[in-house]
């Protein structure tokens, strides 16, 4: 190469790399894995075959996507926006015909998912979701070589909301039995830590090293909840109780896969504390409603009545006013607020990384 010409190569790179953004490391963002139920479900579920399955109808994404858009919330979830932090446009739900690209994340999140199996056996569980997800690493690497699907899947953070269901479909069956005994409570926690167990394992074989966890948020509070159990009050304290026990159980899980799996770095978001605040002191956080869902119907609207054809269920005029947008999911405004929080929060709300430091 002449000598005159080697600046005007590089002042030919230095424009492409203004010009087209993906030339430069800089714009390199890693990718973003979701797992979980209807709270982290941006979609998943109405590609699955179920019949009525899913938030497909109105008022679903009223506020903000101005239409259902799968999401049980009036706009964004936890994912949606940690994502737009992260600088990633929202992860895709996995089944959407026609996905094609796998480098920014996918979603394999599904409402009512459970982690054991047998418990909803129509629903997309986590273990499908893992199977799936096995599934896309064969296709990652098809549509960009193995050595590049082996750093973005190293580079990936997994984010879980898992095994909520789990406890209330325990309850569910066991409504007219109350109080579980202590021997129940144990058997069931300790099969869901022991799947648990298995499934991360078999995704940081995959190749995954960060991973997100939110905790059980405090199950006794959900207008659900207390409609199922005819309560009238805050909080139930059973499932408040199966909630907590998870979290320590979980808790320690973590721990020791750090451990015991070399490069394993994780984080745990305190959702129980953060929701259980705003249940009890939600003016203080800016909710005029903390208790009530705005759309649904019975006791603190905590029947599953929000978007059913040919029942009747109430909605309320302005979501922003609440923390439950209906029986058992937050408001747009309340996933930001805990958005926020897992994503740049202290030590007391999320430990030993907030998501901020796992995507660096």
């Amino acid at each position: 190469m002449p000598r005159n010409m080697f600046p005007t190569t590089l002042s030919i790179l230095a424009t492409l790399l203004i010009l087209f953004p993906s030339f430069s490391n800089a714009q390199y963002k890693p990718p973003l894995f979701v797992f979980g139920d209807s709270l982290y479900d941006d979609g998943m579920t109405l590609y699955n075959g179920v019949k009525g399955a899913g938030a497909e109808f109105w008022p679903y994404g009223e506020t903000f996507f101005k239409k259902p858009v799968g999401r049980y919330s009036d706009g964004r979830l936890i994912p949606d926006f940690i994502a737009q932090f992260a600088g990633l446009p929202f992860v895709q739900p996995y089944l959407l015909p026609g996905l094609k690209d796998y480098t920014k994340g996918v979603n394999f999140a599904s409402a009512g998912a459970c982690v054991l199996v047998e418990l909803r056996p129509q629903t997309i569980n986590l273990k499908m979701q893992i199977d799936y997800f096995i599934e896309m690493v064969g296709k990652l690497k098809q549509q960009v070589g193995e050595a590049q699907a082996k750093k973005l899947l190293s580079d990936g953070v997994y984010l879980f909301n898992i095994a909520g269901n789990d406890y209330v479909t325990l309850l569910q069956k066991n409504v007219k039995k109350l109080p579980l005994s202590n021997f129940k409570k144990y058997r069931h926690l300790n099969m869901i830590i022991g799947n648990l167990t298995t499934h991360i394992k078999t995704i940081y074989n995959q190749g995954a090293r960060k991973f997100a966890f939110q905790n059980l948020g405090p199950l006794g509070c959900m207008p659900s909840m207390k409609y199922m159990l005819n309560f009238n009050g805050s909080c139930v304290e059973e499932p408040q109780q199966l909630a907590r026990m998870h979290n320590t159980a979980f808790a320690s899980l973590a721990k020791r896969l750090q451990g015991e799996l070399p490069g394993f770095k994780y984080s745990i978001y305190d959702f129980y504390t953060a929701l259980y605040l705003r249940v009890l002191y939600g003016t203080r956080y800016g909710f005029r409603e903390s208790e009530t869902g705005c759309c649904g119907s019975g006791n603190y609207n905590g029947d599953f009545t929000c978007q059913k054809k040919g029942t009747s269920f109430t909605v309320c005029s302005n979501p922003n006013d609440y923390l439950w947008f209906d029986a058992a999911h937050p408001t747009d405004k309340a996933n930001q607020a805990f958005s926020k929080e897992f994503w740049s929060g202290g030590s007391n709300l999320v430990a030993p990384y907030n998501l901020q430091n796992l995507f660096t």
